[in-house]
């Protein structure tokens, strides 16, 4: 429904604004008065050609704009909301013309055609008289208004339903089946990558585990000597060890400590570095006992890095990262496996929707015209 209208240096009009309320409103006046002016506005609002004539003598432009309430009109609001156009249930369409001729078209404050203006302009008015906009005239608004007057409301939309599921089942057919060759031969290939990646069963963080004991095991003869001088000087040295030297000085610090307080302090942190020096010489004694030298533990360190890292390169990712690529290779494989591309399920639920064109027949439809 037309709600305002606002015209600017448009014809003999300088500027006018008109509101509209519901029900009938009539504009009547003598021969002259500017009635059909206010239609030729209208019918320029709504996409009709322009000439610089339609200018105000001495205005540099006119300016048109029409609001319309759209809530009674729903092929309308629809066709906003194809076109990004939509601004709720009022729409707003503006035409300039400048005194050159030229024209701009603004619907919803975006800019437009003048197709666009006309394309809309006919579902919202009828300018009786001026065919391009008299929509009793297309076959689309006359079957609505024929199927309204016979309440064929309910089984349009069971039809439109049934129709679109139709078309998304056959669409999706169609592209499976175009995609068909591309798509076997990716899943052959995830199959044949999923399958060396199970079988070398690497487990996430074993690649850090593995350099670890390869550097261990690598250096194991030098990790083990050092280890073992220096729990001989710290502790076993025949000489003179580093804990015998500390033994010797506490116990002369405790001999006088009595003389003097203030060696106490000195007395406990030696003892505190006496005990420290004990436990590190234990566990240096342990941990050469732990030390293995083991070449074949050693090459098969080797080997299973090697094969990781050959992985790693054909599949361009990092060694470490091979465990989650696995799990992306196989969540893409179950996704094409998946009933999404299962070309005899799709064909058999397209036959059953198929019944859609014996529905329409029967009730004299044209399901690819809802």
């Amino acid at each position: 429904m037309l709600t305002h209208i606002h015209i600017r240096d448009f014809a003999i009009i300088e500027e006018l604004a008109l509101d509209l309320e519901p029900g009938m409103s009539a504009l009547t006046g003598e021969t002259g008065a500017g009635k059909s002016i206010l239609v030729d506005a209208l019918g320029l609002v709504l996409g009709d050609r322009a000439d610089s004539a339609s200018v105000r003598h001495g205005a540099s432009r006119a300016e048109i704009v029409a609001s319309f309430d759209l809530r009674q009109s729903r092929r309308a609001v629809d066709w906003l909301i194809e076109h990004d156009l939509d601004a709720g249930d009022e729409c707003i369409l503006r035409r300039i013309v400048a005194r050159d001729g030229r024209s701009k078209a603004y619907i919803n404050g975006s800019p437009a055609t003048l197709q666009d203006l006309k394309d809309l302009g006919e579902m919202l008015v009828d300018l009786h008289g001026q065919h391009e906009h008299q929509s009793l005239l297309h076959r689309e608004v006359q079957r609505e208004l024929l199927d309204a007057f016979a309440d064929n409301g309910t089984r349009l939309a069971r039809v439109s339903e049934a129709y679109q599921h139709w078309r998304r089942l056959h669409e999706r057919l169609e592209s499976l089946s175009a995609e068909g060759g591309a798509r076997e031969a990716r899943v052959e290939l995830l199959r044949f990558q999923a399958n060396e990646l199970q079988a070398l069963a690497l487990k996430p963080g074993e690649i850090e585990e593995l350099n670890e004991e390869h550097a261990r095991l690598a250096h194991a003869g030098r990790l083990l000597g050092v280890a073992q001088v220096a729990h001989q000087v710290l502790y076993e040295s025949e000489e003179q060890s580093v804990d015998s030297l500390l033994a010797h000085q506490i116990h002369a610090l405790e001999s006088v400590v009595d003389l003097d307080p203030a060696l106490r302090e000195p007395l406990e942190l030696l003892s505190n570095a006496q005990i420290q020096l004990r436990e590190a010489a234990d566990g240096l004694q342990r941990y050469a006992e732990r030390l293995e030298l083991d070449p074949q533990r050693l090459q098969w360190v080797e080997q299973r890095l090697a094969e990781a890292h050959d992985l790693a390169r054909k599949h361009r990712v990092d060694p470490a990262e091979l465990p989650v690529h696995l799990e992306r290779l196989q969540e893409e494989l179950a996704a094409l496996d998946g009933a999404e591309y299962d070309l005899d399920a799709l064909k058999a639920e397209l036959e059953r929707a198929d019944g859609l064109q014996r529905y329409a027949e029967r009730l004299e439809l044209d399901p690819q015209r809802l």
